[in-house]
């Protein structure tokens, strides 16, 4: 089982993409709410893989404290944008992938899979 929070400020969004996630065969939405810092208060141990989020949520401060706080999740950053108009933000020199949120479901099934692939990402530790 592949456990996910989701950390987006809209919350019609953030419900869909629940429900559109834990649709698929594997995947479980365990923990979603709106802000960063609320889930920096969360604290729960190992209990996600992947930890979505929104962009406009992306500050790299708080970022470096997740990577710190939940070291084996891997971060995605769900974007309004397209890749050609992405940057992709870098944290020590750990690079984040970016799924757009206009994206099928099955889209987000694959970046999300391809993201725990050890052999599509590598991730440097964070000293």
């Amino acid at each position: 089982m592949i456990n996910i929070a989701i950390i987006e400020n809209n919350n019609f969004y953030r419900e869909s993409l629940k429900t559109a996630l834990n649709q698929i065969d594997g995947f479980n939405v365990v923990f979603d709410i709106d802000n960063i810092a609320s889930f920096l208060d969360f604290m729960e141990e190992d209990c996600f893989q992947i930890i979505l989020i929104d962009s406009s949520n992306y500050q790299a401060e708080s970022t470096k404290k997740m990577l710190q706080l939940y070291p084996k999740a891997t971060i995605l950053i769900l974007s309004n944008y397209t890749e050609n108009y992405f940057f992709e933000p870098q944290i020590d020199g750990i690079s984040f992938g970016f799924i757009p949120k206009c994206s099928a479901k099955n889209v987000f099934e694959q970046k999300i899979r391809e993201s725990l692939n050890p052999c599509t990402i590598s991730k440097l530790q964070i000293n």
